[in-house]
């Protein structure tokens, strides 16, 4: 008797393991699990719409509603978005009396969320936060936005340069010598990623404004790059984020960079003129640091993602193929329907701000990584709130400045110094 308890027991004991075991997976955010259970998903659920030939519905419903503050004041320039699960998105904007309309849904189950500048995202809808779309009818879903919390981002340490040294760019017509200096400092206790600092040329203006590149790879990867803009009389800051789904602690290092140089840090460089640089993936790290309130005097992208919902849809509809294995990232994320604040959070375009700094978009209309509609939606975006842009889109593929010695990396090239003369080379006063 007592050995058949003990094993009902042990049974026991293991089966409620077996159900904590699955119930973390099922809702853990570390992210290898999580990203294998979306993929994981994602295939089942597919697979599952293929055999049952699953099709949107041709009946149509709409979605209203008011947005305002905890106070109940109405929030003018929210954007509400309702998205389905390959991306395709229906959008609104809060008027001045804080209402939108968003016509011509399918009718379904939603999750919408709302984003308005200075305020936390939200999902809509009741305690599920889901609204439902029935034909020929309308759903109203208000909701309130709560301020975003103070935010602040504790000092790097222990800052050092290491000793300089001479490094080359062979590439016509960027050819130059210039002087590298790795960056080592501590940062939320952890060495910091590999960067490295440029100092301006001695023809360059003492101190020379200063350009934070943040390149979509190791910063070793791209001395070229940062070597061109050196050329032209810039002091440089080369740094490389890692690739993850979430960029908020390489982004409070990035801050912790930018503090530096407003402290003086780097030799020969303005820490009074600052202009921050991204490309690809790592535009995405120039957005948020925009988002965040970064004050900077100029900032540029080059060929950006600016939309996660759209980059989804255009995967899902096959008229976008991600290469590097990126398509298998987006189906990592999940379901654009399922989390839309992860996507959210990471479409810029959703993010600007009248009060933003001058921003150049730069794209190729031959981009196979990043559509060139993206920067075209960033935009309409800018331009709809007021903010200050110049886009410029090229032909070609997908490239960097300088990466390459063709017409176009040249156009690209002289664009961008362009860009950052009308903005950067002004006078300081006594120190120029």
């Amino acid at each position: 008797m007592k050995r058949f308890l003990r094993k009902k027991w042990v049974i026991g004991s293991l089966g409620f393991a077996l159900v904590i075991l699955l119930l973390w997976v099922a809702t853990t955010r570390y992210t290898p699990v999580w990203a294998f259970r979306n993929t994981l998903q994602y295939h089942i659920y597919t697979g599952w719409w293929s055999l049952t030939d699953q099709t949107t519905s041709n009946q149509f419903g709409s979605l209203q509603g008011t947005v305002t503050n905890t106070r109940g004041a109405a929030i003018e320039g929210v954007w509400v978005i309702v998205p389905q699960w390959d991306g395709t998105t229906y959008i609104g904007r809060t008027d001045a009396d804080g209402r939108y309309t968003i016509e011509h849904i399918p009718i379904g189950t939603y999750h919408p969320v709302a984003t308005a500048p200075g305020y936390q995202s939200v999902r809509l809808g009741g305690y599920w936060n889901r609204v439902t779309i029935n034909p020929n009818a309308t759903t109203i879903a208000n909701t309130d936005l709560t301020p975003e919390p103070a935010r602040s981002v504790t000092p790097g340490t222990h800052f050092a340069l290491a000793e300089p040294k001479t490094v080359q760019c062979d590439i016509p017509p960027f050819e130059t010598t210039a002087i590298q200096r790795q960056i080592h400092f501590l940062s939320d206790d952890e060495p910091n990623q590999l960067s490295f600092y440029y100092p301006p040329p001695d023809t360059a203006p003492n101190p020379a404004p200063l350009l934070l590149v943040i390149y979509p790879g190791p910063a070793d990867g791209w001395v070229c790059a940062s070597l061109s803009l050196v050329k032209a009389g810039y002091a440089v800051i080369a740094a490389g984020p890692a690739y993850t789904f979430d960029l908020e602690a390489d982004l409070d290092e990035l801050e912790r960079l930018l503090t530096f140089v407003r402290e003086g840090q780097f030799p020969g460089s303005d820490g009074r003129r600052i202009a921050i640089m991204g490309g690809s993936y790592s535009s995405l790290h120039v957005q948020r640091l925009l988002q965040r309130g970064q004050q900077v005097d100029a900032a540029l992208l080059l060929g950006p993602p600016t939309d996660l919902f759209d980059m989804r849809r255009r995967q899902e509809d096959g008229s976008f193929v991600p290469p590097f294995g990126l398509d298998q990232a987006f189906i990592a994320m999940g379901f654009p329907h399922q989390d839309p604040l992860l996507y959210l959070k990471y479409s810029g375009a959703y993010h600007v701000r009248a009060d933003f700094p001058p921003l150049a978009i730069l794209h190729s209309r031959g981009d196979d990584t990043v559509p060139y509609q993206q920067s075209e939606r960033l935009a309409a975006n800018m331009e709809a709130v007021g903010a200050p842009y110049e886009l410029h889109l090229f032909e070609g593929g997908h490239y960097l400045i300088a990466e390459q010695a063709d017409a176009d990396s040249q156009a690209i090239y002289d664009t961008t110094l362009e860009f950052l003369a009308k903005h950067l080379m002004r006078s300081t006063g006594a120190q120029d």
